[in-house]
């Protein structure tokens, strides 16, 4: 597919290196140092142009032969505007917008949200994935495929837990859910059925949305989780309170602690349920006035990384229950490792799903977990005579992969050995990509993104 996408920040460079392997990408940027930044380090076409001006579009698409056309700037409502533009270019575009906002994401009565065939949300998404995984006590990562109803989590095994010391294939583990791997000494398992889980494991987990809550409980809870701490009001803290305060029956009490006044009283009217604190939550005196580090999730959400790293180096000084906190930087990543933290999210890695899920096809990609190399895919078994017709545990499977579950009649299956692989299945597979050639091997001509 040719795409264009428009703009070479954050949202824009990501989009443009997740893809590029698979698509022929076309980037535009009017910032000279933005447009040399992709071109010197992507496999992409840069054009240094201004991507609004609706010329400068046009000629883009003609002379590109464009198929898809993504606008990743900073304001939802050019994005918007541009993909309106894409279209009255060409009827049969596919346009994709990336939104910040939520209040862009509503659906006015058409069948698509405004004026976008698609939309994706890197902020809305961060929100979603802190929440799942505040509220789910073990979680350490979550990753949702909407069209699928099937997740993948990563839950810590804590002192105290019921399973440590019983093998994998022994558990009796919730239904429609699988575990298919172990992160054990910051490696990466695949063959588990024979292992001993251990404190300090991380189990991987595919399932439904109900059967990865009842995993959760399935573990033991040490404290359920009931106050939450947000520091940062911003638009994913204020959406992950909504999203804590939204389930009825569910007692929870949230706090947000947000510096500006006029941010502040823009809270107390989009969250009137949760206690509202103007306070600067940097300042020592504040954390001990407000028990900040007592609650028993707290979720840094700053748009500085240097803000976050501040907090949960002092969160984990405190012992602190639970810290989910986010970096934007990549090379973030590993200083944010010496706060010894296994709920670290990096918003480049949210950007990557994001486009993955609204410009992949499933074949290539449907989501990656916590490393940029660990990712699901499918395979139609029609397409793979390896496998039709045959028992899961009588075919040969790349020693890097696993068959995690199975689309079968519009529902998901959890295969065992004995399960036949039929005509008209899709195979929803796990891989690290360790060895592409023997991934092809196995499952036929696939095409894997490049890493």
């Amino acid at each position: 597919m040719r795409v264009i996408i428009i703009g070479a920040g954050d949202v824009g460079y990501v989009s443009a290196e997740t893809i590029a392997g698979i698509h022929d990408v076309l980037v535009i940027d009017s910032d000279s140092s933005k447009a040399e930044l992709a071109k010197n380090n992507l496999n992409v076409s840069v054009l240094h142009e201004d991507g609004t001006n609706p010329r400068v579009l046009r000629d883009a698409i003609v002379k590109h032969r464009a198929e898809a056309v993504v606008s990743t700037l900073k304001d939802d409502a050019v994005n918007l505007f541009l993909c309106t533009t894409a279209k009255r270019i060409d009827k049969n575009i596919l346009t994709i917008a990336s939104i910040n906002n939520p209040d862009y994401l509503m659906d006015l009565g058409g069948d698509r949200p405004l004026d976008a065939d698609r939309v994706m949300s890197p902020e809305m998404r961060t929100a979603e994935k802190m929440f799942k995984i505040a509220v789910l006590e073990n979680a350490t990562e979550y990753e949702y495929v909407d069209h699928l109803g099937m997740g993948a989590a990563v839950f810590a095994v804590k002192s105290g837990s019921p399973v440590i010391s019983k093998v994998v294939l022994e558990l009796a583990i919730p239904p429609d859910c699988t575990i298919f791997g172990i992160y054990r000494s910051g490696n990466l398992e695949l063959d588990v059925d024979m292992m001993e889980i251990r404190v300090g494991d991380g189990i991987c987990v595919a399932g439904t949305e109900k059967s990865l809550e009842e995993f959760n409980e399935f573990l033991g809870i040490r404290q359920k989780a009931v106050e939450f701490a947000i520091l940062g009001g911003s638009i994913v803290g204020a959406n992950i309170a909504k999203m804590l305060l939204s389930r009825p029956g569910t007692k929870r009490l949230v706090t947000i602690i947000e510096h500006n006044p006029e941010r502040c009283r823009e809270l107390t009217k989009i969250v009137p349920e949760a206690l509202v604190l103007r306070e600067d939550y940097k300042d020592p005196r504040v954390q001990r006035n407000e028990d900040l580090f007592k609650a028993d999730c707290l979720i840094v959400t700053s748009g500085s990384d240097d803000t976050n790293l501040l907090m949960s180096m002092s969160a984990s000084k405190h012992h602190s229950e639970k810290v989910i906190t986010r970096y934007f930087k990549p090379e973030y990543k590993e200083i944010f490792a010496y706060t010894n933290l296994d709920t670290i999210i990096g918003f480049y890695r949210i950007i990557s799903n994001e486009i993955t899920k609204c410009i992949l096809p499933d074949e290539v990609a449907l989501m990656r977990m916590k490393n940029y190399s660990e990712l699901f895919f499918t395979v139609d078994v029609s397409k793979a005579p390896n496998f039709r017709n045959r028992f899961l545990g009588d075919v040969h499977i790349a020693k890097n992969a696993k068959v995690i579950a199975l689309l079968r009649d519009g529902g998901l299956v959890f295969p065992e050995l004995d399960t036949m692989l039929l005509d008209g299945d899709k195979m929803i597979v796990f891989t690290t990509t360790a060895n592409e050639s023997e991934l092809k091997k196995t499952f036929g001509k696939i095409s894997l993104p490049e890493m």
